[in-house]
């Protein structure tokens, strides 16, 4: 995701609050109100299966869901994690030190979740979906950023890092003690979540099947999928199960990820969007929206994107467009798109081409 030391992939630089206030969908005309948590009548299939999902609303507090039309859902969220790890592997700041590398080759430190700003770094997240969806005449691509909410209150990302990495494909993890106890830190979690941190302006978001909490709207992690979320475009996001509880084949579904099958909701077949099991390729997550989306909106996700170089461990740098080049190519690159952050751009780039060797994590 993002390349080492002080560089961030684009879908960190998002603003979850920004980018859910232009995610405001045309309702069915309905113009009836109702209290938060309170419910519509409608004969949509779709908005009746919204209205009895199942929410992050516990002890937590982390959600409130209300459907003020028969066509209309707004959600309000923390846009914190439902679940997380006590400590977690992020991008290596200036001076940090290096204990892991992705595949890719982003260096990586040590960040606990507690006290270095990964717990403050979520956006909170306030949006209306439209949850009367219908099929567009050809389909939309997602693009980078948040593509959708997870009913646990955490948005979706598509699979990508800015570099056309596909994230779940370039994880990393280390196993360290600390004050007697065994830690393993994660690149990207279990729950198949992660963020940057606080300083990169990022928030929490998935790149592929929440465990963490199909785990609660499914009741286990075998049984037939139910509703966990919701896309741009308002169908359905489901986990990786089909209605026998049979792990779906992510060779039966659509250029998107979504597929026309029966499901607890739909026991007559209903399109919808699978978030695969196991799956560390482009198919972890949704690659195109089948639904109608703006015009608007999708310019709108585009714009807010940060283009952010990433340096690679060997000394070069990665493009936001995928291309590697040389510092002194980057540093011309800058001075033409983003001029404003050359100077910082140099300073690092100078202080990883002097790094030392990776040392041991002090006091580990």
């Amino acid at each position: 995701m993002k390349r080492s030391r002080f560089f961030y992939r684009s879908s960190f630089c998002f603003s979850a609050t920004l980018l859910f206030i232009v995610m405001l969908f045309t309702s069915c005309g309905d113009t009836a109100t109702t209290n938060t948590g309170s419910t519509t009548t409608t004969t949509n299939a779709y908005a009746t299966a919204y209205q009895s999902a199942k929410y992050n609303n516990g002890s937590g507090g982390t959600m409130t869901v209300s459907f003020p039309s028969s066509c209309s859902m707004t959600v309000s969220a923390t846009g914190l994690p439902y679940q997380h790890q006590t400590y977690y592997l992020t991008p290596v700041m200036t001076g940090g030190t290096v204990v892991a590398t992705t595949p890719s080759g982003i260096q990586l430190g040590v960040s606990p979740y507690a006290g270095s700003g990964l717990s403050t770094s979520a956006k909170a997240i306030t949006a209306t979906f439209n949850t009367c969806p219908t099929k567009a005449s050809s389909t939309t691509a997602t693009g980078g950023g948040a593509i959708g909410l997870i009913f646990s209150g955490t948005v979706l990302f598509d699979a990508y890092e800015a570099t056309n990495t596909v994230a779940l494909g370039d994880n990393a993890s280390y196993t360290f003690t600390s004050g007697g106890t065994t830690y393993t830190a994660y690149f990207i979690d279990p729950c198949n979540q992660h963020t940057t941190g606080g300083a990169s302006g990022s928030t929490w978001h998935y790149h592929g099947v929440p465990s963490c909490w199909t785990a609660v709207a499914d009741g286990s992690s075998t049984s037939a999928s139910h509703i966990i979320g919701i896309a741009l475009d308002g169908y359905p996001i489901y986990g990786g199960y089909d209605v026998n509880g049979k792990a779906v084949d992510p060779s039966t579904l659509d250029a998107c990820n979504g597929i026309t099958s029966a499901t607890p909701e739909f026991p007559s077949g209903a399109y919808h969007y699978v978030l695969p099991v196991n799956t560390t390729t482009s198919q972890s997550s949704i690659n195109c929206y089948t639904g109608m989306v703006s015009a608007t909106l999708s310019a709108e996700m585009k714009k807010m994107a940060c283009k952010m170089p990433f340096l690679l461990a060997d000394g070069n740098v990665r493009l936001p467009d995928g291309r590697e080049v040389s510092r002194r190519e980057a540093d011309a690159w800058m001075r033409t798109t983003m001029p404003e952050m050359q100077m910082a751009v140099a300073s690092a780039m100078k202080i990883a081409s002097n790094r030392k060797p990776p040392m041991s994590m002090p006091g580990m």
